[in-house]
């Protein structure tokens, strides 16, 4: 049903045993939707956008840049400042050397880009399940190729999402 509504999640609280914890839904879950809902809602949510042509700056938290080229021909005049340009490495899994050296370049690229247009680069697994989630000492290796500091990613990440949140209307309930 999540899938139909066009929601995902960012992270869930497991607790030692892996089972999930039953804690109110604006707790350690934040939800990425593919547009803002109408009301008010009892959960953290970032409208996450994944095709330029539907994009719009002002409802959008994060674009996916997938097409690299992108960035040179289309993003640079439609960006507001304060928004996340997220790049995903579940592609990049299934590729070989050449290609992976090709993303890498077209990663610290974004990197920089974002870094020049005040915008929060961000950079995920692209997991689907479990299964395909990337380790925590593989996650920072890869920050480090690419040329960033972990601990000051994650700093400026968390940063950000705070950010995001202060001007969201959320329903707390009782």
């Amino acid at each position: 049903m999540a899938h139909s509504l066009g929601i995902n999640t960012l992270g869930l609280d497991y607790r030692f045993d892996n089972t999930v914890e039953k804690k109110s839904p604006e707790k350690n879950i934040i939800y990425r939707l593919s547009t803002k809902p109408s009301e008010a809602t009892e959960f953290l949510y970032l409208v996450v956008s994944e095709k330029l042509g539907q994009f719009s700056p002002a409802n959008t938290d994060i674009l996916v840049v997938k097409d690299f080229k992108m960035l040179r021909n289309n993003l640079k005049s439609r960006i507001k400042k304060g928004l996340g340009l997220e790049v995903t490495m579940d592609e990049v899994r299934r590729t070989n050397g050449h290609e992976i050296g090709w993303w890498v370049s077209h990663v610290k690229d974004l990197y920089k880009f974002s870094k020049s247009t005040n915008c929060q680069f961000i950079l995920s697994s692209g997991a689907n399940s479990l299964f395909e989630v990337v380790s925590g000492r593989s996650f920072d290796a890869i920050l480090k190729i690419i040329g960033i500091v972990p601990e000051q990613y994650w700093q400026d990440l968390q940063e950000w999402i705070e950010t995001r949140f202060q001007n969201k209307v959320f329903l707390y309930p009782k």
